[in-house]
């Protein structure tokens, strides 16, 4: 019996290596861009960025009806070599809604200034500013439907494409801003590297597919109906989102306390990206063609598992022996706090990389609701933690709920995807989970307690051992499915 070409090793390696290397180029950019944030502005600029990034996320999140992973999902089931015409409508929908859904995000934007201003700004300033983001709101639907159109219809090198010279355009734009005009910049450069990140989208994809809409096409909106049952969990899903983030920034002191909280959880995020970039882009649409057959949809999920932990484990014990040295290289002493919260946070990052494929069963399937009520947990869970952690100790103990938030969130997807969607974890990977979080823990108490001097002497040889065993597992496991299938 052959293996599934789509589940295999070698087609989740190749994949993870492709965007991978766009996401260590992205991650090296935003680490520039973060030290240049953080010397020109420290982390009050970088607190109040923050506070900016989470109003735009809720514009967001109001009109984002899952547009991307609803599109994604909806193309592709298409198969575009045979029904090219449908793709094409497709696309035009998609574009439709976008399209509506930016117009509406410049009401949102304007009804955010008179009615919701104080909730965001403790300090009594900045409200007026909301209205400045209205080219921001407008931009930001129209990249996630040209980003929908170029991944549901697998155009993957595009995308890496797309993503590096988004990536270097925005970083440029962020450096020469920033360095000019200080805080002043802040805005007119979150607002540049939207429309930037939106014009790079549409070139691409218009290559493929022209650019065409029907704003007052009912036909349109109803064949997008789909899209909008499909979504609308979703949408309301990222407000709960905002609204957690919201919630923590609330919770955390002062502007400058958010800020390191920033900063931190950014790093946190940037090196997992290298693992989890190649999730969304090449393992959802997989799962998608396969959700209806149950042998392969547990191989796919069961071999994304296992791929994403053996690359992770020694990504995550390097990341945060390494936290010192990364931290004073890529900010100044001022965030210096944020070391000890991002080595507390250890086990949530290594559980990102069994979570995340989990989570996108229920969207495989359709299933927006229980997306909805998963991540609804996930987020009480978080925002309880962090209030009495941050209350015993402060950051240190926002680093402890992250970590308890991960494993939290493998027990209860695991336990779900079990009953509702016959999705079981291997043996095998219940072990390899076991073992990669108690090295994990091991990485954690050893540079909690240890000098930075035996943290590195002790540290660098496990690392390599763990790397070494990865290396040697994963090329095991490829040639074995090359051997089945010849």
């Amino acid at each position: 019996m052959k293996n599934n070409p789509h589940s295999s090793i070698h087609h989740i390696l190749k994949y993870i290596s492709i965007f991978g290397s766009v996401e260590m180029l992205k991650i090296i950019a935003n680490l520039a861009r973060g030290k240049v944030t953080a010397l020109l502005l420290g982390p009050f600029g970088t607190g109040l960025i923050a506070i900016y990034q989470n109003i735009l996320e809720l514009i967001r999140s109001c009109t984002n009806i899952g547009l991307e992973t609803a599109g994604i999902r909806q193309l592709s089931e298409i198969d575009e070599k045979e029904h090219i015409d449908d793709v094409i409508i497709m696309a035009r929908v998609i574009r439709s809604w976008s399209l509506l859904m930016a117009i509406i995000d410049i009401l949102i934007c304007v009804a955010l200034f008179f009615f919701a201003s104080n909730i965001f700004f403790k300090e009594g300033q900045h409200h007026w500013e909301i209205l400045m983001f209205i080219p921001a709101s407008f931009f930001i639907p129209i990249t996630i439907g040209e980003c929908a159109i170029l991944k549901g219809t697998h155009k993957l090198k595009r995308v890496a494409t797309v993503e590096v010279l988004c990536t270097t355009l925005t970083v440029l734009s962020t450096i020469v801003i920033y360095s000019i005009f200080g805080h002043k910049g802040i805005i007119p450069c979150l607002n540049i590297c939207f429309i930037i990140e939106a014009s790079v989208h549409l070139w691409f994809c218009t290559q493929s597919f022209p650019y065409r809409v029907a704003l007052f096409d009912k036909g349109i909106y109803v064949k997008g109906l789909p899209l909008l049952k499909f979504g609308i969990p979703y949408a309301i899903t990222s407000i709960i989102g905002v609204v957690t983030t919201t919630c923590i920034y609330h919770i955390i002191t002062s502007t400058e306390q958010v800020g390191l909280y920033k900063a931190g959880y950014a790093l946190i995020m940037y090196y997992m990206g290298v693992i989890l970039s190649s999730t969304a882009t090449d393992y959802f649409p997989r799962l998608t063609s396969v959700c209806n057959d149950k042998i392969k949809k547990n191989e796919t999920v069961n071999k994304q598992i296992n791929a994403g932990l053996s690359i992770s484990t020694p990504i995550v014990m390097l990341f945060i022996t390494a936290l010192p040295l990364s931290v004073a290289l890529l900010f100044t002493s001022d965030f210096s706090p944020i070391i000890t919260m991002c080595t507390l946070a250890g086990l949530f990052q290594l559980h990102r990389s069994i979570t995340v494929p989990l989570e996108y069963v229920s969207l495989a399937h359709g299933h927006s609701w229980m997306f909805f009520l998963l991540e609804g947990t996930y987020n009480i869970i978080l925002i309880t933690s962090t209030y009495y952690l941050y209350s015993l100790w402060g950051l240190e103990g926002i680093g402890i709920a992250l970590s308890i938030v991960g494993v939290s969130n493998t027990v209860v997807l695991s336990i779900v995807n079990h009953f509702f969607y016959n999705i079981s974890i291997t043996r095998k990977n219940w072990f390899r989970i076991i073992c990669t979080s108690l090295l994990v823990c091991f990485t954690m108490l050893l540079c909690l307690t240890c000098t930075d001097t035996l943290r590195y002497a002790l540290g660098i040889p496990l690392i390599f051992i763990v790397a070494t065993h990865t290396c040697h597992s994963l090329t095991k496991s490829v040639k074995k499915e090359y051997n089945s299938s010849n």
